[in-house]
């Protein structure tokens, strides 16, 4: 870590969720052809899918469908279900964590905005504010 002074927590926050989520949220839309062509629609984005979290039980899907998505599903669904499957899918996911954590790590404002809050947070529960 270099010598700066970390950010206040809440502007690490805000760093945070425009540099990182925000980017994972339009990247991930943008793969389903979805991009926001106003400030306003991407707030409004935004907005709709912190609404969408809260809701259960229901299926987030694209509005495009594959016709070999039932396929894929069912063979996902049963390779899952095998214990090599799950390793693979956990080692997988793992691996994917890993990799986007160290290049987020690369970005010295990321990485002092993540301590700020891990000490903002370590701060709240030995009860110093």
């Amino acid at each position: 870590m270099s010598n700066e002074k970390l950010p206040e927590p809440a502007d690490a926050y805000n760093h945070l969720f425009d540099g990182v989520h925000t980017q994972v949220f339009f990247g991930k839309l943008a793969s389903y052809g979805i991009r926001p062509e106003t400030e306003k629609e991407a707030q409004d984005l935004l907005q709709l899918a912190g609404q969408l979290r809260h809701v259960e039980g229901s299926e987030k899907q694209a509005a495009e469908q594959s016709r070999f998505q039932g396929a894929t599903s069912a063979l996902g669904s049963i390779i899952g279900e095998t214990p090599a499957g799950r390793q693979q899918q956990a080692a997988a996911s793992e691996q994917a964590v890993k990799q986007a954590a160290e290049e987020l790590m690369q970005d010295a404002d990321i990485y002092n905005s993540v301590l700020s809050l891990k000490a903002a947070e370590a701060a709240i529960l030995a009860g110093n504010e």
